[in-house]
């Protein structure tokens, strides 16, 4: 058994799979696994491909290089692609305060947004949670995992606190 080809088949065949899943299945030692998980997400990175391998969330999936995406885009109809002004404000201020109440989100805006929550939530980018009387608003996991937005934004960290800041 080829160990890279067998990860890369498990990981193609899921919706992102964990280092616990694939060693129980594979049934061969972590430190082994975690190595061919290394080497394919370098070969992963070569520009003859056009996706990468990332970890995101425990999960190890594939992701559309980004000089790909629209290509991908034409093919899925994604349902991102055409967000309004307002609704990238909304999307911005979920991303940056997490779960908050729409009272929040309101004051934020200076107005309403009732409107612009629900054609998120249809769009399947922000759901809501009962908390206590009141309702919070965060953005979906589908959401924040198709836009690999943990991954930008651990990027972005990184960059920050290594060259302080400074660009």
């Amino acid at each position: 058994m080829q160990l890279k080809a067998a990860i890369e088949a498990l990981i193609f065949a899921s919706n992102g799979i964990t280092l616990e899943r694939l060693i129980k299945i594979l049934e061969k030692d972590p430190e082994e696994i975690k190595r061919a998980l290394e080497e394919l997400k370098k070969e992963y990175e070569d520009e003859a491909h056009g996706v990468v391998l990332r970890e995101v969330n425990g999960r190890y999936r594939f992701f559309t290089k980004p000089e790909y995406a629209g290509f991908v885009s034409k093919l899925s109809g994604r349902k991102y692609k055409n967000l309004t002004d307002t609704q990238m404000e909304v999307v911005a201020l979920l991303l940056i305060s997490g779960p908050i109440p729409k009272s929040e989100i309101d004051a934020f805006r200076g107005k309403d947004s009732s409107a612009v929550l629900s054609s998120l939530q249809r769009m399947g980018i922000v759901r809501k949670k009962r908390k206590g009387k009141s309702y919070l608003y965060q953005l979906s996991p589908s959401f924040v995992e198709s836009t690999m937005l943990d991954e930008i934004l651990k990027e972005v960290s990184q960059k920050l606190s290594s060259d302080g800041g400074e660009s």
